[in-house]
């Protein structure tokens, strides 16, 4: 599913990031999600805050996810775009692990951000 995207994408914050994987998921209300898990070592390190990568989300979904879905061919109803300093499990509470996120649904192609 990842094989389009960069390894190291290019981002506003010129911080090294990988995708760590991308997640498919239906909830119960039956809505579809994809979760793009990005990795980003030097988040939460001193002087790195959410506001010194807070650019690199819309970046992140408009140039990486609207492309893997359209390979994909996958209709979801939300993107979540998160951002750890480490790989962690998913769905696995992390007391150690940095983690920022960022929601949005496409339409025509474009990122809408929806906000937590």
């Amino acid at each position: 599913m990842t094989g389009d995207l960069e390894e190291f994408p290019v981002v506003p914050s010129g911080f090294k990031v990988h995708l760590q994987e991308l997640i498919f998921e239906t909830r119960q209300d039956s809505s579809r999600v994809a979760r793009f898990r990005f990795v980003m070592p030097i988040i939460g390190q001193e002087g790195i805050t959410f506001d010194s990568v807070a650019g690199d989300f819309d970046v992140l979904c408009a140039s990486h996810a609207v492309p893997a879905l359209r390979n994909a061919e996958e209709d979801v109803d939300q993107v979540i775009i998160s951002l750890a300093d480490r790989e962690t499990e998913f769905g696995v509470i992390s007391s150690v692990a940095t983690q920022y996120f960022e929601a949005y649904s496409i339409e025509n192609d474009a990122c809408i951000w929806e906000g937590f």
